[in-house]
């Protein structure tokens, strides 16, 4: 894992953290869980980012041959 990964999640879970609380309030777990999600979330994000970044270089790169 690349130091931007970590980074990624654990912005996903401060913010499944934040939401989790503002939604669900004092109920059992389920900021816990919203974080959880959250950080999950971050860090596809984060790598489905880089793939299409990936992606398009490799595009231009050969439309430049």
């Amino acid at each position: 894992m690349d130091t931007r990964d970590i980074a990624a999640t654990l912005i996903g879970l401060e913010a499944g953290l934040g939401i989790g609380l503002l939604v669900f309030g004092t109920t059992l777990l389920a900021p816990m869980w919203m974080g959880i999600l959250g950080a999950a979330l971050g860090l596809a994000i984060r790598r489905g980012r880089l793939q299409l970044i990936r992606r398009a270089l490799r595009s231009q790169l050969r439309a430049a041959r």
